[in-house]
């Protein structure tokens, strides 16, 4: 709950002053894409807020996209723990099957074996 408000508190005043950013900045800028200025293909013309706005979408996409390629090596790291764990889990609960099954074993021919011998005694 508190973060809910918390996160209203915070995202309420930076959608007003994105609006505010946006409607200040309607004109026009050109846009060249020819850094010597010989190409007048390479040129348009967009308002000023889009491209800003379009800057920092694509800056905060290709920041995700490299964290995300970064951490690759951890979520790797994850996957492989996770399966051996699973293995172990399984091998471990094997191990206590065959331990009962022993153990079982073990009771069966000693009682099996003190039967003989107090059936002879007689």
């Amino acid at each position: 709950m508190i973060s809910k408000i918390l996160s209203f508190i915070i995202l309420v005043p930076i959608a007003i002053v994105l609006i505010v950013f946006c409607v200040a900045n309607r004109q026009a800028v050109p846009v060249s894409l020819d850094p010597i200025g010989t190409l007048p293909q390479l040129a348009f013309s967009a308002p000023l807020f889009i491209l800003l706005l379009g800057a920092v979408i694509l800056g905060v996409v290709l920041g995700g996209i490299g964290t995300w390629l970064t951490q690759s090596h951890y979520r790797r790291k994850s996957w492989k723990r996770k399966y051996e764990v699973e293995r172990l889990r399984r091998e471990a609960s094997e191990n206590e099957a065959k331990l009962r099954h022993l153990q079982e074993e073990r009771a069966r021919t000693s009682g099996t074996s003190t039967s003989l011998v107090t059936s002879r005694a007689a």
